[in-house]
């Protein structure tokens, strides 16, 4: 397995465990799409799959190695099309397992990944915490580990897995610095904002590659809503963000974030255009992550008043390539299963975007309960296993509800969506991923409450995104305009004035 230090790393490669787990999980740095030995015609993607594929050059047999690709290809897509390779090799870590000797570990890796690529994500790190409470040091179990509960928005979880391992870590082992970034993200997505800006700053200081303390710290100023420190921030570190691999996208996306709450939407869609959502000549889709970040800012400069015609035709073009909406269309693309978040945004989409009828709810296929008895006959033990899925139909009434709430604001129905978004706006966190994509809905609400008749129900909303966000000029901005139709002009005055003086409608520092 992946080990810290001079343990065995995938069968005797342990100088290479941090080259490889680094670049393809996005980790640190990507040298790839930046090795002078590449033609300039060589792009970002090629560069990644380059990668991909060093791990194994001249050893096709090496099953950790597909296991490792598969993983990153699962966990960390660059395009879609990376999603749907981790089926083959998958298929290929299968029967590498079944025809040489594989300890026992490896063959958890192989039914991990099966776990992964087939959806049963609660299932996949029970095996990895399995492996785990054998071997504390495995980073490639851990990783994946961690990335599941971020999937999962299982922010406790995410947290743990890395604080119940750091005991069996010295701070002179290779690759320490990569548990405290991830531990720093981890305080930060369960609200320790202090803290988590503290060790993700120590950890910069150990390794200035660290994406994922970098990814921090862009998080923490987002969190904190003062888009001026976040912009000059992301500007003082931007080198930081150009590394080509499959985090790159959405550093640039939490940049966007500081930009849309400045008002510059020119820099925003520049940012998509060249660095979130770039054209790709042979019309394959983006990955679902990257599509994810793209239409949360959809959504964000729709809400703020801008065109989004065009951003929306793209989004709708990639959704559809990605999932058909069809048996007709079905292909080899969607074999790739989406997590309830990515499937609430792909729906709002098609239904905001696409002409014609608004399109039905597509049904949330339930996560089964981890089957224990199969795990004790494959491996001789049992799953241990800290996250389970929801109570039945729970999730599934949050997902329908927010998927209505979508449908009535594209027929304009204001206050059917906020009766539809306001039971389950505390339960967000079980369609997963981080606060900032929950924020969306939340956004959504405030969105309908401020066009149905009675806007009391949008002022008390604002009031509670203002005490938590006072520096955010958008929502001074909202703020501005809810209290003008309900004819306060004292109010708008002061919100105008708080939303010019926070960067809104100034211009802004070009710096940024």
């Amino acid at each position: 397995m992946l080990r810290r230090g001079a343990a065995p790393l995938l069968r005797g490669r342990s100088t290479r465990s941090m080259s490889l787990l680094g670049p393809i999980f996005g980790i640190g740095e990507f040298e790839g799409a930046r090795n002078t030995s590449l033609s300039r015609s060589t792009s970002k993607q090629q560069a990644y799959d380059l990668a991909l594929l060093d791990v194994l050059e001249d050893d096709a047999p090496f099953l950790m190695g597909h296991v490792l690709v598969g993983a990153s290809q699962c966990l960390a897509p660059l395009m879609h099309q990376d999603a749907v390779d981790a089926a083959t090799r998958l298929e290929m870590a299968t029967k590498i397992a079944k025809q040489g000797e594989s300890t026992v570990s490896e063959k958890m890796h192989v039914q991990a990944l099966d776990a992964m690529v087939h959806g049963r994500h609660h299932e996949a790190a029970a095996v990895y915490e399995t492996i785990l409470l054998h071997d504390q040091t495995d980073l490639l179990a851990l990783r994946c580990c961690y990335d599941i509960y971020l999937f999962l928005g299982d922010y406790k979880n995410m947290l743990a897995t890395v604080t119940r391992r750091l005991p069996s870590w010295s701070p002179n082992d290779t690759g320490y610095s990569l548990l405290l970034g991830m531990q720093a993200y981890g305080m930060q997505a369960a609200g320790r904002l202090d803290a988590a800006e503290g060790l993700a700053e120590k950890t910069l200081s150990m390794n200035g590659n660290d994406r994922w303390a970098l990814h921090t710290m862009l998080h923490v100023l987002e969190a904190r809503g003062n888009a001026n420190h976040g912009a000059s921030y992301a500007n003082q570190y931007k080198a930081g963000f150009d590394n080509g691999g499959p985090l790159e996208r959405h550093l640039y996306f939490q940049w966007a974030l500081y930009m849309l709450d400045l008002g510059h939407y020119d820099r925003i869609n520049k940012m998509l255009e060249v660095n979130i959502l770039p054209y790709q000549p042979d019309g394959a889709p983006h990955a679902v992550p990257t599509l994810c970040d793209a239409s949360q800012l959809y959504w964000r400069l729709r809400f703020a008043g801008q065109d989004t015609t065009e951003l929306g035709n793209q989004l709708l073009e990639n959704w559809t390539a990605v999932l058909p909406t069809s048996d007709s269309e079905a292909n080899e693309v969607s074999k790739v299963r989406l997590h309830p978040l990515a499937r609430v945004l792909r729906y709002s989409i098609l239904a905001c975007v696409s002409s014609g009828t608004t399109p039905p709810i597509e049904p949330l296929t339930a996560e089964a309960a981890v089957d224990t008895n199969r795990f004790e006959t494959q491996f001789g033990s049992t799953p241990f296993q800290f996250s389970y899925p929801p109570i039945p139909g729970e999730l599934e009434e949050v997902y329908k509800s927010v998927c209505r709430g979508f449908q009535a604001f594209a027929e304009a129905r204001f206050k059917d969506a906020t009766e539809a978004l306001l039971p389950v706006r505390g339960k967000l966190g079980l369609l997963g991923g981080t606060d900032v994509d929950q924020d969306v809905v939340e956004q959504l609400l405030i969105e309908c409450a401020s066009k149905c008749d009675d806007l009391r129900l949008a002022k008390l909303l604002l009031n509670e995104r203002l005490s938590a966000r006072p520096q955010s000029a958008q929502c001074w901005n909202t703020f501005s305009r809810v209290s003008a139709a309900m004819g306060d002009s004292s109010a708008v005055r002061d919100a105008q004035g708080m939303s010019y003086v926070l960067g809104l409608g100034q211009g802004g520092n070009q710096t940024y």
